[in-house]
């Protein structure tokens, strides 16, 4: 583990603030001279406030150039890690959405890799999330190697950020890998998500549709999420030394991809509810029989040369999931 400061964005986001956790867990990094966190100015601070006393929090939004490059210039961090991205755009793919993204995206990434690159001692690694959303209408199972063709303006943005990185690689002076998260769940995400609504759901006994039962997602636990990126830091200033750089993305997944139905019922069965009690669609808003969609990644680059592989399958991320929900509704009753 490296010494120095460990600079995180996005810190108060869903697996952000699962990562400061691990990180102020590990090699006794708990104080807030060595995690250091950019938040924007608006950002809530509930996810952190376990913790808030052990970091230093800073409020700079990523699009203001000069403010990161005095933060920057005064930590001088050895370890970077990337996570703050907008998640929840409109889907609708028009030119005002793609221009959106460049800005919400890439604009942000340049200015901070920018001044860690002018740095007299520049960092080991870093390390940035990516989404399987790049991957869009790519054959599947998505694999690092194959065309991204994005669908969405997130997939897009985050498309666009992966590929300049990779351009100005050879001219960084340090390794930046995109791990390309599957999607994400576990304890603490926002109920805006699929499998929180429906676990919300069953615990209050309110019914719920599920309106695209038969789509298949690759489904990552966000502890294993947390591990990969861990994972990804420690090796990377060696294989940036050991192979050229050779690999600068990689999928962080677990190469299965069960259908909505299947996590209902699994959700169903751990909080006591009746098989069917969440309700499944059968037609498209539109009245038309919907047609199944599939987000699923190839793992097989993360095990054969980064030696990566999740540990927690989907029965047990749910039942953990399931768990903390239940203590959280008993604290707050």
């Amino acid at each position: 583990m490296p010494e120095g400061v460990t600079l995180l964005t996005g810190a108060g986001g869903f697996i952000g603030a699962h990562l400061v956790r691990h990180l102020l867990e590990e090699g006794g990094l708990n104080d807030a001279a060595k995690v250091h966190v950019i938040v924007r100015p608006s950002t809530e601070l509930g996810r952190l406030s376990p913790f808030a006393e052990r970091l230093t929090i800073h409020r700079i939004d990523l699009a203001d150039r000069l403010e990161i490059q005095r933060c920057i210039r005064a930590l001088r961090p050895r370890r970077v890690f990337h996570l703050a991205a907008e998640t929840r755009l409109p889907p609708h793919p028009d030119f005002s959405a793609a221009r959106g993204a460049a800005a919400i995206y890439l604009q942000p990434a340049l200015n901070l890799l920018e001044p860690l690159a002018e740095l007299p001692e520049p960092p080991e690694a870093v390390v940035r999330a990516g989404t399987i959303a790049e991957y869009g209408h790519a054959p599947l199972p998505y694999c690092e190697q194959d065309r991204a063709v994005p669908s969405t303006p997130y997939g897009a943005g985050m498309l666009a950020t992966t590929e300049a990185i990779a351009m100005l690689s050879p001219r960084l002076p340090f390794p930046v890998v995109t791990a390309r998260l599957a999607l994400c769940y576990g304890p603490g995400q926002a109920a805006s998500f699929l499998i929180p609504a429906l676990i919300r759901a069953c615990l209050d006994r309110q019914p719920m549709v599920i309106r695209r039962p038969a789509d298949r997602r690759d489904l990552l636990h966000v502890d294993d999420a947390v591990d990969a990126l861990l994972h990804i830091a420690r090796l990377a200033p060696d294989a940036a030394t050991d192979s050229g750089r050779d690999i600068d993305c990689v999928n962080v997944c677990t190469g299965l991809a069960p259908t909505m139905d299947e996590v209902a019922h699994r959700i169903e069965a751990l909080t006591g509810c009746p098989e069917g009690f969440l309700a499944r669609a059968a037609l498209s808003d539109d009245g038309q029989a919907a047609a199944p969609a599939t987000l699923l990644s190839s793992p097989d680059l993360a095990t054969e040369r980064l030696g990566w592989r999740y540990r927690i399958d989907l029965d047990e991320g749910l039942a953990r999931t399931v768990a903390d929900e239940q203590l959280m509704c008993t604290k707050a009753g």
